[in-house]
């Protein structure tokens, strides 16, 4: 009977379980449906408010906007490196002071719907295609410069195709000249840039002539505002000077450059009202935007969302009731599986040390108690005792010194001494350590070992990592070799130690590097062992950075290699 209720308990705790997370997945359903509702009727009282509040924060914005345009207009125009710099968003510039033109310096023509090429302008261009033919390059800049300074001092409105023309292949020549210095080339493309602002400011005069200077007397009188104005498909800004004296600007301005500016401000200050769709039809820089914002859209499109809403919220709550229990399950099994695991491995453990500590004890003991009874009298006999009491001893303290170390790596307290290490004399020193061992078992150890394999290392702890492989190989090898190699290329050192014996079982391979994990249990087991080699081994790797592969087939052998990368 309390079998019975004992097989019922886990099946009944399942159930419970089951019940408490579909429970909580109603309650949060109706939650989640309550939420909804009040969204919606939320939404319909705010929207209203939503959309007055969006329409003046873009008015707002684009009155801000406009003033900080104007500003930085204002600031380039009048400043020292007027001349010298360029704004982007202008196009041409003209400086008025009382009404009269002071920038550029151009004088009256007669007008003219076309300008016949004249001998001198062909001779003149001639001239500076012969010294650059006669690769005169210096002559030829100080022509250069001397003809550009002569045009902004003279310009002329009349001839202006064929100025542009002339003075922009010159220029372009000039910086084509491969022998031309840094200072030079600088130089000259900042006579090029500031050339072509002036050649611009000319074309926009030519065609705005009367225009222009109409708006110059007429911003003396602006009183500190500004005024955008349209002439033709072009667009003017009119701005008086910050300061007392009685200049003015007229700038021709990009709209295109600053509508983009303007929309960017008003769109990163709609943000806030994302969900509400919006468009702006008026044409910077003209008048106030017409704001238009879409009506009842938000509420008629809560009803259709809110249906939605419900309907997935619905179907993630099923998912959600139908997932979580299977997550639940599988959690509890792997919890379970994994103490079952530490369990067998916490007995393993016991049933090793025990064993393990049990054996030189009771050498130990024995030979210690014939000595101390007075029994043994001869001098062979005693020294023959006494060198079983002292090897006993040592495996104890090499079992205890393994324990230890295994903590340290585990706990992350070992404390590595990194140095250059030769890999090739670390490795054939332990072989010849064990060539005693493995001699005495009947077996060979065969080495292919190249030198000068170095590494950067715990020398201590790489020794370890070569004598546990070695060790476990001969220990593990009834008949036949142990076959220890190591090599090198030019990204990394492989170490590797290939036995004859028994294989390791492939169900077994992925537990071998555990602590204190050995194949089987001591009653089938043949040789003696603490289950830490291997586990020492792979921290060690870890710790240097090294990979493990490990490739077995039972009954043929194992392989162990051991991959660095080179120091």
């Amino acid at each position: 009977m309390v079998g019975r209720i004992a097989s019922l308990a886990v099946p009944l705790r399942l159930l419970l379980f089951l019940a408490g997370i579909l429970l909580a997945t109603f309650v949060l359903a109706i939650i989640g449906f309550r939420s909804i509702g009040k969204e919606k009727l939320l939404a319909e009282k705010k929207y209203e408010s939503a959309r007055a509040s969006l329409k003046a924060a873009i008015i707002e914005s684009s009155q801000k906007e406009t003033e900080a345009i104007v500003k930085e207009i204002q600031r380039f125009s009048f400043s020292e490196n007027f001349l010298q710099d360029s704004l982007p968003g202008i196009l041409s510039a003209f400086v008025f002071k009382d009404g009269v033109l002071i920038y550029p310096k151009i004088g009256e023509e007669k007008d003219s719907e076309f300008y016949l090429l004249e001998r001198e302008d062909a001779l003149a261009l001639k001239k500076f295609l012969d010294l650059q033919k006669a690769k005169k390059f210096a002559e030829a800049r100080e022509y250069v410069l001397e003809t550009v300074n002569s045009f902004m001092k003279n310009p002329s409105i009349a001839r202006l195709d064929w100025d542009s023309y002339f003075l922009e292949k010159m220029l372009n020549d000039i910086l084509c000249d491969q022998n031309l210095s840094k200072e030079e080339a600088e130089k000259f493309r900042n006579i090029l840039s500031e050339t072509k602002r002036f050649l611009q400011n000319l074309d926009t005069y030519s065609r705005h002539r009367d225009f222009l200077l109409a708006l110059g007397s007429y911003a003396n009188y602006l009183n500190g505002g500004y005024s955008f104005i349209r002439h033709g498909q072009d667009f003017f800004l009119a701005v008086p000077s910050e300061s007392t004296a009685k200049n003015s600007i007229i700038a021709k301005i990009d709209s295109v450059f600053y509508s983009n500016k303007m929309n960017w401000a008003i769109s990163e200050t709609a943000k806030e009202w994302s969900y509400i769709p919006y468009s702006i039809s008026s044409e910077f820089p003209f008048g106030e935007s017409n704001i238009l914002t879409e009506e009842n859209i938000i509420i008629e499109e809560d009803y259709k969302t809110v249906k939605e809403d419900e309907s997935g919220f619905l179907l993630l709550m099923l998912v959600f009731s139908l997932i979580i229990p299977v997550i639940g399950v599988v959690v509890v099994y792997r919890g379970i599986s994994r103490e079952r695991q530490l369990r067998l491995m916490k007995d393993n453990f016991l049933s090793t040390i025990s064993h393990e500590l049990k054996t030189p004890l009771t050498s130990v003991k024995m030979y210690s108690e014939l000595m101390n009874s007075g029994r043994v009298q001869k001098t062979e006999k005693i020294v023959s005792y006494t060198g079983v009491i002292l090897k006993e001893t040592n495996r104890l303290e090499s079992l205890i010194e393994a324990i230890l170390n295994y903590t340290r790596m585990e706990s992350g307290k070992k404390a590595f001494r990194w140095e250059s290490i030769d890999l090739s004399e670390c490795v054939n020193k332990v072989c010849d350590s064990l060539d005693v061992i493995a001699n005495g078992k009947g077996l060979e150890i065969k080495r292919e070992i190249a030198a000068g394999c170095t590494i950067t290392g715990d020398y201590s702890s790489i020794y370890s990592l070569v004598q546990n492989l070695v060790d476990n190989a001969i220990k593990y090898t009834a008949e036949g070799h142990v076959f220890v190699k190591l090599q090198q290329d030019a990204q990394s050192i492989s170490f590797s130690v290939a036995d004859t014996g028994k294989g390791i079982p492939k169900s077994e391979q992925k537990n071998i590097f555990e602590g204190f994990y050995r194949i089987g249990d001591e009653s089938t087991r043949e040789t003696k062992g603490s289950g830490l080699g291997l586990a020492i081994v792979k921290r060690t790797a870890d710790a240097h950075k090294a990979s493990i592969i490990l490739e077995s087939t039972p009954g043929k052998g194992s392989t162990f290699t051991v991959v660095f990368k080179r120091s």
